[in-house]
């Protein structure tokens, strides 16, 4: 038996050591446990590089910057910006287009993970939305007329009706509550007219539309200057009133109130945006589509 002895020990030994140890135990007497790393499921960023894919919302009527061809392909300024994200992130690109006071609203319920959509960057939009930095583009807003009309400098503007996209800045600027925009001091070209009766539309690109369809009930419309250029090149009887009355930051946005955490996907597309300005691809895209470069802050 003293010869066994030492066979015994070593067995149990053995079998000691082939036991899982116990799992620690929470901590007591009011303790916190160690801080635990979020999950990749609840990581926006890390939810899209599993797919192979990125959900876009966009316009489908809003030439340049977003507007189907013949061929029923989404193209534009917008189009090539978001393609391009897609890219460098390393995934494909899905198109969806939502009515702008969803996009604007908030509250995505996961229907789609970005909006490049030539957004404006504002007070109030921060407070739903989280918006990459920097913005990828700057433009103008532009007051236009119908020929004819009599509405031909901004101190005509007052006391008419005036047609623009609804839930847009520039609702926002003639409804003259200049401190929701949240734009710097620096952005105000011109004060907003006074006494003046809004019609939005779903989309401000629709003002210029229904001008030329010949609907009466405004002259006169707001939007960006991009999309009063294309109206012009299309042949629709417009021209511009003034000059521009505030410039616009505009700026790829994610939804606050995503289930899954926006926050490293809004840093990751941010650091692209700003290769992309540093490389010249924006400024390409640009030139195409608005035949200007618009990816310089005028502010500065």
């Amino acid at each position: 038996m003293k010869r066994l002895l030492p066979i015994f020990l070593l067995f149990a030994l053995l079998l000691s050591a082939c036991v899982a140890p116990a799992p620690p135990q929470a901590a007591s007497g009011g303790e916190s446990a160690a801080p635990v790393a979020p999950a990749a499921a609840d990581d926006a960023l890390a939810e899209i590089m599993a797919n192979g894919a990125i959900r876009v919302s966009t316009d489908a009527n809003y030439e340049p910057q977003s507007f189907l061809n013949p061929q029923g392909e989404f193209i534009g300024f917008d189009i090539d910006v978001a393609k391009e994200i897609a890219k460098r992130l390393g995934v494909e690109v899905e198109f969806v287009t939502p009515d702008w006071d969803l996009l604007t609203a908030g509250n995505w319920g996961g229907q789609w993970d970005m909006s490049v959509g030539s957004m404006t960057v504002t007070t109030a939009r921060e407070k739903v939305l989280t918006f990459a930095s920097p913005a990828y583009y700057y433009t103008p807003a532009q007051v236009a007329a119908a020929d004819g009309s009599g509405i031909d400098a901004l101190a005509d503007l007052n006391g008419q009706t005036i047609c623009v996209g609804v839930s847009t800045t520039y609702e926002t600027w003639l409804g003259g509550d200049l401190e929701a925009l949240g734009l710097p001091a620096a952005s105000f070209y011109a004060d907003p007219p006074k006494d003046v009766k809004v019609i939005p539309l779903q989309t401000d690109n629709e003002c210029a539309q229904q001008i030329q369809a010949g609907r009466t009930e405004f002259a006169a419309f707001l939007t960006s200057n991009t999309v009063v250029e294309a109206a012009i090149r299309e042949g629709v009887a417009i021209h511009r009133v003034g000059g521009p009355v505030f410039s616009e930051n505009l700026g790829v946005a994610f939804d606050r109130a995503s289930v899954k955490d926006p926050t490293s996907l809004a840093a990751k597309v941010g650091e692209i945006i700003a290769a992309m300005h540093a490389d010249g691809t924006l400024s390409g895209f640009s030139n195409n589509w608005f035949g200007e470069d618009l990816t310089t802050d005028p502010t500065k």
